[in-house]
């Protein structure tokens, strides 16, 4: 019969519940007893199928055949895909609930329990909400804050504003983690229209701000819709998270400055503040965030600390913004006198009091940036992500400040990898292999030479996804991956020719390499190389 919804918890939660899992046709009786919690009961276990449904489903027995459950036995008795019980002889297994860092959940996407700020899986997050909630205070009241309008309700009442709020019913995932807000702001895209951006690939952050600007037949609260000037491409994502990147990169480098490590404040310009060229930033960055861009992780804390809460931290101000250089000795320090003055020093101007000088012109050097970091707060307000930035300011942090998310390095593409492998033992399937283990060694190559953060290995996943980043949203990061495809008969597509290079389906993120002229690791870094660098736009040569 059926387990009740609670029954099936308690069986996840002591990693028994159903799970997904792949047997070959050529396993045998020893192959299938080596999944998890199958090995604990000796080979005292037999298999059963359901039969029908409407709530109560009899359980029939899956007989063995002579060598006992085999791949090809269940190939033949369910048909390659069903859903299959365990059923124990003469144990009963153990329904302890596991610690949630156990191998059993580290599949399942994770939620921060809002009581006790634990990581629970998705799945378990209402069954452990119950019995989190029972171990607090009778006086304590627990205060939540609605990711979409931003409004404080305790813990009884947000699940009653979470309808009229169009969320789910399970509010309090919402607020567990980045991933769970950057969805809550995904709703508010509309999509009754789009917002459609044509830019050549020469001078796109230039070109690209300008037509930001100057776009009056949607808004950025559109989706995004970008073409490439000359190219055949249809923007299906990719395109427009190309954009975004390049776009990114270009703001970063012209309108701020300072330590990448430490973070970088705006660039004071008054011609670029009076042509509101800062509030665009804001939109380029809410929309990015949204719409599947990087993350602007470049500001300075005291500044992302503004964007938040429109005010100062006087716990975080630096005492280095945009101040001259002061030199040491008295005939410097009085040169720049007229400066010094301007910035609001009233004090006596020598070396004995070098401290206050440079303290004021700091000082003026900050105050001179609110009014930039207002206006592009104000471009914040799209999809009204500086209200999120309010309430959730800790949080969010890590989408503004550098050094906490992760850069992409070798790893991560290559454990992305989804190869389509000939038959195995064929010729192609040890040139396919082969190819795969140059790319690897490309990657590791790259990130040995420059480092994790290079621009080379960037570039590469820009060039295969149109993206140089890894996704912002937690279960897309889990399900990125790149498929990989072999032509092994390039002459008779293309005529004679002595090389061809990889080619790219950024939207698909799809990869296909031509597995003859490569020959050596060096003939593949050459040929990969070139492909990346000459083969962003859409056409073949």
């Amino acid at each position: 019969r059926m387990h009740k919804p609670s029954e099936e918890l308690t069986l996840l939660q002591a990693g028994l519940g159903r799970r997904t899992v792949n047997i070959p046709e050529d396993a045998n009786h020893k192959e299938v007893r080596d999944y998890p919690k199958m090995t604990d009961l000796e080979g005292a276990w037999m298999l059963h199928k359901a039969m029908g449904g409407s709530g109560q489903r009899k359980l029939n027995l899956v007989s063995p055949e002579e060598a006992g459950y085999t791949g090809a036995s269940l190939v033949k008795t369910w048909g390659g895909k069903g859903c299959l019980y365990i059923m124990p002889i003469q144990h009963t297994l153990d329904i302890t609930p596991l610690p949630f860092t156990s191998p059993e959940f580290q599949a399942m996407p994770k939620a921060r329990c809002v009581s006790c700020q634990e990581y629970v899986p998705l799945q378990l997050l209402s069954l452990h909400a119950e019995t989190c909630a029972q171990t607090k205070g009778n006086d304590e009241v627990w205060l939540v804050a609605c990711p979409l309008c931003c409004e404080v309700f305790s813990e009884n009442d947000i699940l009653t504003h979470a309808s009229a709020c169009g969320e789910n019913n399970v509010v309090s995932i919402w607020f567990c983690s980045v991933s769970a807000i950057l969805l809550s702001l995904q709703k508010k895209i509309d999509q009754t229209q789009t917002f459609n951006i044509s830019v050549t690939r020469q001078d796109m952050y230039e070109r690209g701000m300008r037509q930001w600007s100057r776009q009056k037949k949607g808004s950025p609260k559109n989706p995004l819709v970008v073409s490439f000037i000359g190219e055949y491409g249809i923007d299906q994502g990719a395109l427009r998270k190309e954009f975004l990147t390049e776009v990114m990169r270009g703001i970063e480098a012209h309108f701020f400055e300072g330590d990448g490590e430490k973070g970088k404040n705006p660039k004071y310009s008054l011609l670029d503040y009076q042509d509101n060229k800062f509030k665009t930033c804001g939109e380029i960055f809410a929309t990015s965030l949204v719409q599947g861009g990087p993350a602007p992780n470049f500001l300075t804390r005291w500044c992302y600390h503004f964007l938040c809460h429109g005010t100062m931290d006087n716990n975080s101000v630096p005492n280095d913004v945009t101040s001259p250089d002061i030199k040491s000795n008295e005939d410097a320090l009085l040169q720049l006198s007229d400066t010094i003055v301007a910035c609001g020093y009233m004090g006596p101007i020598h070396v004995d009091h070098k401290k206050a000088i440079t303290d004021a012109v700091s000082l003026h050097g900050l105050l001179r940036l609110i009014p930039i970091l207002s206006q592009l707060r104000e471009g914040l307000r799209l999809y009204g992500l500086d209200e999120v930035l309010g309430h959730h300011g800790r949080m969010c942090q890590q989408l503004f400040v550098p050094g906490f998310i992760q850069e992409v390095d070798s790893d991560f593409v290559v454990n992305a990898l989804c190869p389509s492998f000939s038959e195995e033992g064929t010729t192609r399937r040890h040139r396919e292999m082969k190819i795969i283990n140059f790319l690897q060694d490309f990657l590791q190559k790259l990130e040995d030479r420059e480092g994790i953060s290079c621009q080379e290995s960037h570039l590469f996943l820009q060039w295969v996804t149109g993206q140089g980043h890894l996704p912002l949203i937690e279960t897309e990061r889990e399900m990125f991956k790149i498929s990989i495809s072999f032509t092994h008969d390039c002459q008779t597509h293309y005529g004679e020719h002595s090389l061809c290079f990889p080619t790219v389906n950024a939207c698909a993120t799809g990869l296909n390499f031509p597995t003859q002229h490569i020959e050596t690791f060096e003939d593949f870094e050459k040929n990969l190389t070139t492909a990346i660098h000459f083969g962003f736009d859409f056409s073949r040569h």
